[in-house]
């Protein structure tokens, strides 16, 4: 539910300017976003007793002075609605949003071996070809005895493990016996 009040104010920011202040947007929120993360300034977005103005001067004070004016109104309209805590879910929609316009997505390979340069480059070519977007692969260590690729933003997991594959020629060879 909140998940879909955010969306709609990040509707309204991309919107604005046809989306060019985004980056500007995105940049400014983010540090809010991680300011709000504390427990006391989640108490403080949170209680009662503080008042919708102090809670919008208190983020308007975080953005800075140079703060865009349209991000300080929306910080003014989502004060009133209480909805000051949306922030970092605001922020990480806009990002999304941002990388879906670029059609541009970071993934991660995990496995116990590293690949080499090559391998990465097929591996991302393949998954780019698949899915339409611009995929970049990082490399993480692992204990997995295997290969797990994971583009997050997409809800793309691949996983090919040698234990899995094993187990499961084990069962097809008991079973045909």
């Amino acid at each position: 539910m909140l998940e879909l009040v955010a969306r709609r104010y990040a509707k309204a920011l991309m919107e604005i300017n046809g989306g060019k202040k985004i980056d500007i947007f995105i940049a400014a929120l983010e540090g809010v976003a991680s300011a709000l993360e504390t427990p006391k300034a989640k108490e403080i977005i949170a209680s009662p007793l503080v008042s919708a103005e102090d809670k919008v001067s208190l983020i308007t004070e975080a953005l800075g002075k140079k703060a865009d004016p349209i991000l300080k109104e929306l910080m003014k309209v989502m004060g009133e609605k209480g909805r000051l805590g949306l922030i970092p879910e605001l922020t990480s929609i806009l990002k999304f949003e941002k990388k879906k316009e670029s059609n541009s997505f970071v993934g991660r390979v995990e496995s116990r071996n590293a690949l080499d340069a090559a391998e990465l480059k097929k591996l991302e070519e393949t998954l780019s070809k698949h899915s339409g977007a611009q995929i970049r692969l990082e490399q993480v260590k692992s204990d997995l005895n295997g290969v797990k690729v994971e583009v997050e933003d997409l809800g793309l997991e691949l996983n090919f493990s040698k234990d899995r594959v094993k187990a499961a020629l084990l069962d097809y060879i008991q079973k045909a016996l």
